[in-house]
């Protein structure tokens, strides 16, 4: 087919032939007919634009030609060739960059502001000195654009001049600068903004651009912006502060809170909003200033995961100012409502509100218990541990597990009557009962419990005993260690787990010597926990009884050995890890080859790496081949590319094509 049939084809009415058209001409060349694809590029269907810039930046010449492309721009009555002249030069990037700084200097105001929003999409930096040129345009629309690209590209030597040009800019274009200096971000003396707070219609973007830009001075404006009689101005407001509390939490807490009269009923209807964003602004601020008045809008927004944590800081904040008059709302507040105000009455230290935490302590709801409970142990007093035992007894068993940490903290306050409580619970018969007793003594610190916790370790549940031994980690004490180790022997394998645990973490000297007993437990568990323990003492003699286990006939033990000799760091892990290497178990084998990679030992590549890419066991090859990329084998690629060529396995296979591949690029960069 000729040029002259293709050029048909281009000028046929069917949208088919003209896309036939195109595809004809890339296969018979470009050369000497650029102009029917210039034509193409203006099209009426946009597949055939389309088309045409695909076959125009496939051309091995097309950054030399974007000179003609920047031409295309003058086109003012097709809308369609510009808009694939600019699709073109954006894609060509940085290669049309020059030519499109050139364009820069032509007498059209529109293809001047073509050619800024191109450089701001191609993204190169390097462009800024000519963008902040452009503020200066005599152009409006060319100003705007200069100053959106130099804050879509954040050109930071722009931000003096773009504050410059708010003094002569119109209205539209200060509102693309305020953006603009908001996207850049950079501290600038807000001062120079400020004498635009005046202008109504501006105020939002300001305050916007404030709270990404401005500073403790702002602060003051920002909260008078909270009463501006435009909501979208005091949204703009409030989320403006939530920002720069981050820089200065004092300032804004105390601004907050010296003008709560007037902005908290404000940040009450803000906390209200459909934007998350000044939803989360206003709980953050409205700690600060809200009353008894602002809870009840708080409280349904605090079942709502993403908001709880900052519905929760509110309700403290406001609960440490005013926690009496919270108090009034209880009558009207469902049992949720009032599990979430008995949480921040007591985080907020509110002793006021004792009896009422004491009265939801006694209520059916498992929820407001939990939140008593917890309250409790904040605020409790003298009389607060008997009276959780009490509830301890009967409660939900989701509720327990609070009464019992309330009652562990309030042993620093009033440790001979938790003491008295623990007493209470490791008498009754339940061993549930007894269990958390246990749990309740491990919060005493400064009362001698040994002689209980001693007594525990004897019960005849095992649940008791595993408590007991739990209790007595921090704890120094000659008879609590004589029980540790009494609990080596233990029928339950939990419990001397357990014990193996509790030992390991008291740092005492005859630690090694007690776990070397647990090395020769029945239990693999036992015996690997004793290993990790072994291997965090680090000493000398603890790392010798370490490897003594590499021949344990367990696989999972001699894992354990490998990995606590590296952490540890002994001279000889790496001859342990090389040794492990021909282990009978593949799941050792592996644990050996990870362990290699991680250090980055690779002198056993030479002498066992081809034996081991061809192990029978696919899982092993696999670890083998991943770890000789790890470790950067010289040889490498040749022994995946040998393996390669016999292996079966077809996820294996699939892997060692991967690795090579990333080994050649690794090569060839």
């Amino acid at each position: 087919m000729s040029h002259t049939d293709t050029e048909i084809l281009l000028q046929s009415e069917n949208e088919e032939e003209r896309l036939q058209g195109l595809r004809q001409l890339n296969q018979e060349g470009i050369d000497g007919h650029l102009g029917l694809l210039y034509r193409a590029m203006g099209d009426a269907s946009w597949r055939v634009r389309k088309e045409a810039a695909e076959v125009f930046l496939a051309l091995p010449v097309a950054a030399e030609l974007s000179g003609e492309i920047i031409e295309l721009l003058h086109a003012e009555d097709n809308a369609g060739l510009r808009n694939t002249a600019v699709d073109i030069l954006v894609r060509l990037g940085r290669l049309a960059v020059p030519r499109l700084l050139e364009e820069l200097a032509c007498p059209d105001h529109d293809v001047r502001k073509f050619v800024i929003d191109i450089l701001g999409a191609i993204g190169d930096p390097s462009v800024g000195g000519a963008l902040i040129a452009a503020l200066a345009d005599d152009d409006t629309n060319v100003r705007a654009a200069a100053a959106e690209n130099l804050g879509r590209l954040q050109v930071v030597e722009a931000v003096p001049h773009l504050v410059a040009a708010m003094r002569t800019a119109d209205l539209m274009t200060r509102f693309t600068i305020l953006e603009a200096l908001a996207q850049i971000g950079n501290e600038i003396p807000v001062a120079d903004l400020l004498a635009y707070r005046e202008e109504k219609l501006l105020r939002k973007a300001l305050f916007d651009c404030l709270g990404h830009v401005g500073n403790g001075q702002a602060v003051p404006v920002l909260v008078e912006g909270l009463c501006d009689e435009m909501r979208n101005v005091r949204e703009a407001a409030a989320v403006a502060l939530g920002r720069l509390a981050e820089k200065e939490p004092g300032l804004v807490e105390q601004a907050i809170s010296s003008a709560a009269d007037r902005v908290g009923p404000v940040l009450g209807e803000l906390v209200g909003s459909r934007h998350q964003q000044v939803t989360r602004a206003a709980l953050q601020l409205i700690a600060w200033a809200g009353d008894a008045g602002v809870v009840p809008i708080l409280l349904p927004l605090a079942g709502q995961e993403h908001l709880q944590r900052l519905v929760l800081f509110s309700l403290i904040n406001i609960a440490s100012r005013c926690g009496s008059s919270l108090l009034e709302l209880w009558p009207n507040l469902d049992d949720s409502g009032r599990a979430y105000l008995v949480y921040a009455l007591g985080e907020a230290g509110c002793r006021d509100c004792l009896p009422r935490v004491l009265e939801a302590l006694q209520a059916s709801s498992p929820e407001l218990q939990q939140a008593a409970a917890h309250a409790l142990g904040k605020v409790g007093d003298p009389e607060t541990p008997a009276r959780l035992v009490n509830v301890l007894v009967d409660c939900d068993p989701e509720v327990a597990p609070t009464v019992v940490s309330a009652l562990a903290s309030l042993a620093a306050a009033f440790p001979d009557q938790v003491i008295a409580a623990a007493g209470e619970l490791l008498g009754r018969e339940d061993e549930r009962l007894r269990t958390e007793g246990v749990r309740v003594l491990s919060g005493v610190r400064d009362r001698d419990i040994s002689d209980m916790i001693s007594m525990a370790l004897k019960d005849e549940s095992r649940e008791v005993r595993a408590a007991a031994i739990e209790a007595c980690r921090g704890r120094d004490d000659d008879a609590l260690w004589q029980q540790l180790l009494f609990a080596l022997t233990d029928e339950s394998a939990d419990v001397r787990r357990m014990a193996v645990e509790s030992i390991g973490a008291s740092g005492r000297a005859e630690a090694s010597e007690a776990l070397s007993l647990a090395l020769q437990d029945e239990d693999i568990w036992v015996r690997s926990t004793a290993v990790r323990a072994l291997g965090q003492l680090g000493s000398e003699e603890a790392c010798g009884l370490v490897r003594e286990q590499l021949g344990d006939p367990v696989g999972l033990v001699v894992i354990a050995c490998l990995e606590s000799l590296v952490a540890a760091g002994v001279p000889d892990a790496n001859d342990c890890l090389r040794n492990a290497l021909d282990h009978e178990d593949r799941d050792v084998v592996i644990a050996a080859l990870k362990q290699l990679g991680w250090i980055g030992d690779r002198d056993w590549v030479e002498i066992r790496g081809r034996e081991l890419l061809n192990h029978k066991h696919w899982e092993v090859r696999l670890a083998t081949a991943r770890t000789l990329v790890e470790v950067g084998a010289e040889n490498g690629l040749t022994l995946l590319e040998e393996r390669l060529l016999v292996e079966e396995e077809d996820l294996v296979q699939k892997e060692l094509k991967l690795l090579a591949q990333a080994l050649m690029e690794l090569r060839e960069s």
